[in-house]
Order: structure tokens, then sequence, then C-alpha cells
């Protein structure tokens, strides 16, 4: 007689809320308890350096309002900028990273403010509509959807107030947002050309630019990585452009912006994220466990929009962290939160996996 070799037999795991397993779904149980450790250190990290931030208008809004001001009467974009820099005591040095792209500026002085917003709305239900079409299939019951939608509108309504319409990051986060979910295999083109408008509106869009790129180059997608390379080769010429443009109009008098001294703390990186939230008004010691299960829903999500979305969420959390620089808070505050919908089964998977005692079968062969 004989034993045959031990057969593990895992138990299945059943949807949460999701209509399909997800990236987190059958994780060996070390991995699973490894995951959910982490997931606690890093909250318990967060909740004991919160630091206290500034309003994301405050940070943001000023000086473009000048700018569009002055455009408004009547002076041209590069004397307009300087000026308004100068009004409100800011940096002039390195000018490239200190004077805005003059599309967005130049346009919203030449329409009424209301159109101006009325055009930043209407991309914002774009954005609304084009989410919920991607996550009404995988999300099964009415109050998951409800929740997804309500998360989404948290992080965009905030950028559609009159004081941000001049923003061109809050644009560029918007249309950012546009251009990942319209990005499939039959409209690659359209996603591409909106991460191009994206950059012509702000420069940091590149960022995202550059995570599709890579993300194109690693999936053997030709087509789109063709595309994404001449809409960043098309951008670095407008770059230049602007560049040549404010060479002669600074001087070594001028003050310079200020290297970071220090990157922010993890908990100051979820205030900072919150402040841009409608969800950054609840208490501190909410906002951390709700950014790190949103965190946690992104990585969970199977469907190729989040595997596009998520690196581009930590690409610019992760350099608004290492740079404090409030132009990227646009970019991550739309969408970040709508991770948190995704997380239940995250959780529900790990701890069903972290749990798991594996069923020995043993068969006895008779010979």
């Amino acid at each position: 007689m004989g034993n045959t070799p031990p057969i593990p037999m895992r138990r299945p795991t059943r949807s949460f809320w999701l209509s399909q397993p997800g990236r987190l779904t059958g994780l060996s149980p070390m991995m699973a308890r490894a995951v959910l450790v982490l997931v606690l250190l890093l909250c318990a990290i967060m909740l004991m350096t919160p630091a206290p931030v500034d309003p994301m208008q405050d940070r943001l809004a000023l000086v473009s309002a000048t700018i569009v001001d002055h455009l408004r009467h009547g002076q041209s974009f590069y004397p307009a900028a300087f000026d308004a820099l100068r009004e409100n005591a800011r940096p002039l040095r390195p000018a490239l990273l200190a004077v805005p792209l003059p599309a967005l500026p130049v346009l919203v002085a030449k329409v009424p403010p209301i159109l101006a917003q009325a055009v930043l709305i209407a991309l914002t239900i774009g954005v609304l509509i084009g989410w919920a079409r991607r996550f009404r299939p995988v999300l099964e019951r009415s109050g998951p959807r409800t929740l997804a939608l309500t998360l989404l509108i948290s992080g965009l309504y905030p950028l559609v107030t009159p004081a941000m319409v001049t923003v061109p990051e809050v644009w560029a986060g918007v249309v950012i947002a546009l251009s990942l979910v319209q990005r499939r295999p039959d409209a690659e083109s359209t996603a591409v050309a909106l991460g191009f408008i994206a950059m012509i509106l702000s420069p940091v869009a590149m960022v995202h630019a550059l995570v599709m790129l890579i993300l194109a180059v690693r999936a053997r997608a030709r087509r789109e990585m063709l595309g994404w390379i001449v809409a960043i080769g098309l951008f670095l010429l407008a770059l230049a452009a602007h560049a040549q443009a404010l060479n002669t109009m600074t001087s070594a008098i001028d003050p310079a912006i200020a290297l970071p001294g220090a990157a922010l703390s993890p908990g100051a990186l979820v205030a900072t994220i919150g402040s841009a939230q409608i969800l950054g008004r609840l208490p501190f010691w909410l906002v951390v466990p709700l950014t790190l299960i949103a965190a946690l829903g992104w990585m969970h999500w199977r469907q190729p929009v989040a595997r596009r979305a998520s690196p581009t969420l930590a690409a610019y959390a992760l350099l608004l962290m290492l740079t404090d620089a409030g132009g990227l808070l646009p970019l991550v505050s739309p969408l970040f939160f709508l991770g948190v919908v995704f997380a239940p089964d995250a959780i529900h998977d790990l701890l069903v996996a972290a749990r798991d005692r594996r069923r020995i079968t043993v068969t006895r062969v008779v010979r």
C-alpha cells in the first residue's frame, strides 16, 4: 500500500460586491497576511504623522486668476504672467517651472467666466458618464453603484467651483480622467489626443503620458505606443517654444523657487489629498483608513482601465509626496477615492485567504 502526495484544496472565494474576481483574489495565506499587516502598519504610521495643509484653492487659484485678470485688461500673456507672479510674491526662476503654459489663460480670458465654468462642468459630466459605464457592469447592486458615483462627485465637485476655472492643473486633471476612461483597444487615438490636450494645458500631465507610454510598451501595443511618442514629441516642441519666450524675461535678481526641504510625511500626504476632496472634511482619523482602502481597491480592480489608472494615480501621489507641489493635487483627487468602492472585495478576499487552512485530501492506493 502507498499514499499519494497531499493535494491542497483551496476553498472557493465568493465576490462581495464585484461580479468578477480581482487581482488580490487567490493570494497565498502568507502573502494575504503580509498585505493586511502592511495596511495596518501604514495606517498606524499615517495616524502618528498628521500635518495641517493649506486649502487647495489658496495654493492654486490666486496666481492663475491674476494672470487671467491682466489678460482681460489688455496685457499680452508673458508680461501678464510675470506681473501676476510679482504681485503675489511668487518666485520667478526657473521661469519654465514658475510660468504656466499660455493655452488655458489666453482661452479663459477671451470668454465670459460663466462659459468657461460651463465647459469645465461639461467635461466633468463626461468623466462621470464615462467612469459610470466602466464600473456599472462589475458592480452588481445599486448600492455600490450609488456609492461609486458619490465618490466620483466628491472628487470632481471641488474642481468646478468658480475659483478653480482659471487653474490649468484642474483642467488637465479632468482631461486626464477622461483620457483614462476613453482608452480602449478601439479608441487609443482618442485617449492619446486627450492626453496631448492635457499636456498643452499643464506640463505636469506629461507624467500621465509617460506612464501610458510605458504601459503601451509593456503591452506591445505598437499603435498606441507610437501615438504617445508623437504626442509627447509635439508637446516637447511646444514646451521648447514656451521656454524660448521666457528666456529674456528673468534676471539673476528675481527670486528662485526653493528646493523642497523634505518629503511630505505619510500623514501629510493623506491630509493633502483629503484637502482636495469633500471627504477631506471628515476627521483625520477617518480619512487615513479611507485613503488606504482606496489604494487597496485600485490594486484589486482587475479591469484594463484600472491597470492604467492606478499607476497614474500612484505616480502623481509619489511626486506629491516628494515635492509638496500643490499643482499635482487636481491630478490625483478626481479619481483617487473611487477605489473605496472596490476595497470591500479586496479586504474580504484577503481575510478569506489569510484564514485559509488548506484541507488535505489523502487518497490511499491499494496495490
